[in-house]
């Protein structure tokens, strides 16, 4: 793709275009949530042309008319957000930070999770939907902590120093201290 067209496609996400991660609600995935990259542009449906165009040129992407008089070129997936971003950094000037930040945040995605790290990068997700004017952000990190927590996966790690200090707090107070155990599934 020629310099031209990659600064054109830089202008439009300028102005027409978003990119943004979601939290997805996932009832087969392990730990209940998957994390979406995409990147849209939008215009008017009469306009439709010039987003048949883009894709034609990004060779990814699904077209869709929208309610009212609107259509948009969605793409998806990290590889092809991470190619386009890649494109079009150069030549970005208003969503520069979101660019920027879209990388670092793709750079930090993985196939498979901890826990821990599930929730780390879903606080990722939250901080660079500070980024956007989303109005629609329902699922955010609070609601996978709490998903993670229902199901029994994040259990509070104990140190010997906590171990100590409780046992000392228990001596003071007279009352005797119990350790819980907590087994967790393997989830294979």
């Amino acid at each position: 793709m020629d310099e031209t067209t990659r600064a054109y496609i830089a202008g439009f996400l300028d102005g027409d275009g978003s990119i943004f991660f979601q939290l997805v609600r996932r009832s087969g995935y392990v730990y209940g949530y998957q994390i979406r990259a995409s990147i849209c542009f939008y215009q008017n449906t009469k306009n439709k042309d010039g987003l048949i165009w883009l894709k034609e040129q990004l060779g990814s992407g699904y077209l869709r008319d929208r309610a009212g008089s609107m259509s948009d070129l969605a793409i998806v997936g990290y590889r092809e957000v991470e190619r386009i971003l890649r494109l079009v950094r150069p030549y970005v000037v208003f969503k520069k930070p979101q660019v920027e930040q879209a990388l670092c945040l793709l750079d930090a995605l993985k196939p498979k999770y901890t826990p821990q790290e599930l929730l780390a990068t879903a606080q990722l997700v939250d901080s660079f939907s500070t980024l956007n004017y989303s109005k629609k952000k329902h699922i955010n990190a609070q609601s996978v902590e709490s998903y993670l927590k229902s199901m029994g996966f994040m259990v509070p790690v104990t140190t010997e120093a906590d171990e100590a200090e409780n046992d000392a707090t228990a001596a003071e107070s007279g009352k005797s201290n119990t350790t819980f155990t907590r087994q967790l599934l393997e989830t294979g």
